[in-house]
């Protein structure tokens, strides 16, 4: 396979050329269907550009989420250890604020 790049030729089982490591096989992230060129999927369509964003925004949404209910317990817990030392008066105020 010729690179389109640099026009060195590669075999046909490399991914990326083996002098400007340009990538020559591009592989759809929905279907998996491996072809030569890049930007939208000939099997199924899927732009690779709007499913890679669309993967991050979820990615990103998830693990705002984890960091929110872990920061949510961390105050339970710290609250649950200072008791003996504000009376509960603390655990009741947090409690409360949810």
């Amino acid at each position: 396979m010729r690179c389109p790049k640099c026009g060195h030729s590669n075999p046909e089982s490399v991914q990326f050329c083996t002098r400007c490591h340009m990538t020559l096989h591009f592989v759809c992230p929905a279907c998996r269907h491996t072809q030569d060129h890049g930007g939208r999927c000939d099997k199924c369509g899927v732009d690779f550009l709007k499913y890679a964003m669309a993967m991050h925004s979820q990615y990103e949404a998830q693990a705002n989420r984890e960091r929110s209910r872990a920061r949510g317990r961390n105050t339970l817990l710290k609250q649950i250890i200072l008791l003996p030392l504000t009376g509960g008066l603390s655990l009741l105020k947090a409690l409360r604020g949810k």
